[in-house]
């Protein structure tokens, strides 16, 4: 299948990019421009983002983004420090030496606390896909499972096929928890786009 990407985060008018819910409808917007369209069943965009229905409605889509496609280079050092309550912290570098290095910490809880830095101009909340591939080099970090001060590559990127274990329901089906994200990783994703679910 030739590669194909799009945006998965709710369509923005100023950003001419997203998906736009309608009941029974849902377009895909890129660069000003809808470039597809199709049916579904929900009943609400929440539901629809929650359950990461647009890998459904747009198959051809072999990989998707939310607000930034940033694939760049990034390295990190192992634990430099310890704060309070048990948190060490170290340094997240990106692209290049000439990037002033960020800090990145985890706190040792029943589940770790991982908070990590943005790239610079990337600070988008909705691209937890970032956030989480990021924190998942820290997670190797402290099991010593990536190599600390070398260059690797990360991206923000999903394969459609990965998208359900990518952003898993709860936080628990991870080894970490992502700072300030809610216990269910789908909520926050469609609480930051303004999406919540219907009064009972």
């Amino acid at each position: 299948m030739k590669e194909r990407l799009a945006p998965g985060h709710v369509y923005l008018k100023r950003l001419g990019s997203g998906i736009e819910w309608q009941p029974g409808q849902v377009n895909l917007w890129e660069n000003g421009v809808r470039v597809a369209q199709a049916a579904h069943q929900y009943s609400s965009a929440y539901q629809y983002f929650y359950h990461l229905a647009f890998a459904e409605s747009f198959p051809d889509v072999t990989h998707w983004w939310f607000r930034s496609a940033w694939t760049q280079r990034v390295r990190l050092t192992t634990a430099q420090g310890a704060m309070e309550g048990e948190t060490v912290w170290g340094y997240m570098q990106f692209v290049d030496e000439t990037v002033p290095a960020r800090m990145w910490t985890a706190t040792n809880t029943e589940l770790p606390i991982i908070e990590v830095p943005y790239p610079p101009n990337e600070v988008h909340p909705v691209n937890l896909p970032l956030r989480l591939a990021l924190s998942w080099l820290v997670v190797g970090i402290l099991t010593e499972e990536v190599q600390p001060n070398a260059w690797l590559l990360a991206t923000s990127l999903i394969p459609a096929g990965e998208l359900q274990t990518t952003i898993p329901v709860q936080q628990s089906e991870l080894p970490f928890s992502l700072g300030g994200a809610t216990e269910s990783l789908r909520d926050t994703l469609c609480n930051l786009q303004g999406l919540f679910p219907a009064a009972r």
